[in-house]
């Protein structure tokens, strides 16, 4: 996510999909991590941890239980909220599922620039995507779809 998109500093608690309809009721993973952290560029490299600025990258989200989230609205509340400061750099969200089981599909849409990494979880490089997530931050912050041609996200 562009920082210019933000004119204040924000804590984030959690992330919500744009879910497609129609795909279930709810998923179960059998792990699932959320990293986030400061990105300086404004495209992502397909080596996951070049993307973040040295320090910043904190573990917000963590469990090896199995987690059930629902499909019509997947959301993922944070154990440590983030606190994004958008003077420090762009956001980017790291989201890490091991097992590979689970799913859910939400909506996406086209973006100039890579602003989407995905592979496997035990490699160290994935593929570059120029297709984006709709996500919501922090359940009260709604952003119109204008807004998340800069997210930066690495899916893997």
């Amino acid at each position: 996510m562009q920082a210019n998109e933000f004119s204040e500093p924000m804590a984030i608690n959690s992330i919500t999909f744009d879910a497609v309809t129609g795909t279930g009721e709810e998923t179960t993973f059998y792990e699932l991590f959320v990293d986030m952290g400061y990105c300086a560029g404004s495209e992502l490299v397909t080596v996951y941890d070049t993307n973040y600025m040295s320090g910043s990258k904190i573990r917000v989200f963590e469990t090896t239980e199995n987690i059930t989230i629902s499909a019509a609205s997947p959301t993922i509340y944070f154990d440590t909220p983030f606190p994004y400061n958008p003077a420090e750099g762009n956001l980017i969200v790291d989201i890490i599922w091991p097992a590979g089981e689970g799913e859910f599909y939400s909506y996406n849409f086209p973006t100039a620039e890579v602003s989407s990494i995905s592979g496997a979880y035990d490699l160290p490089e994935g593929f570059a995507f120029t297709d984006m997530s709709h996500l919501f931050l922090s359940d009260a912050l709604s952003l119109e779809q204008l807004t998340f041609a800069g997210i930066k996200a690495s899916f893997r």
